[in-house]
């Protein structure tokens, strides 16, 4: 994916204002036949420790060129998705242009879902 991504996980780590600070991101859901049955793999609830195993992670050039270009979004992660039947896995990399991953309130990973996920 080289597109946008928007993320209300507002509790995980990598959350930014509604950005993803990651450098990859994992859907799962190999299964899934509705956006309820993925996953993101790679939320992880915000806090010190959690912060510093997930630096690996990081996206950092991306969050600086999101810094000095406030007025769009330049950073977005990659997406490995294992949701062999949505329409825009291609060899379980995310094809479509803008995805939002829904997880308000979120304590772990089974509390978020691709909302781009089309059958």
């Amino acid at each position: 994916m080289s597109g946008k991504l928007n993320c209300s996980a507002e509790s995980c780590v990598h959350n930014m204002s509604g950005l993803c600070s990651a450098n990859t991101i994992f859907i799962e859901g190999n299964e899934a036949r509705t956006s309820r049955s993925t996953d993101c793999k790679t939320f992880a609830q915000k806090g010190f420790i959690n912060a510093v195993t997930n630096v690996v992670n990081s996206n950092v050039p991306g969050e600086i060129r999101q810094f000095v270009n406030q007025d769009e979004v330049v950073m977005s992660p990659s997406i490995k998705c294992e949701a062999v039947n949505c329409t825009y896995n291609v060899d379980q990399i995310c094809g479509a242009s803008n995805v939002a991953i829904y997880g308000p309130g979120a304590k772990s990973s089974n509390g978020t879902q691709c909302e781009t996920f089309v059958e």
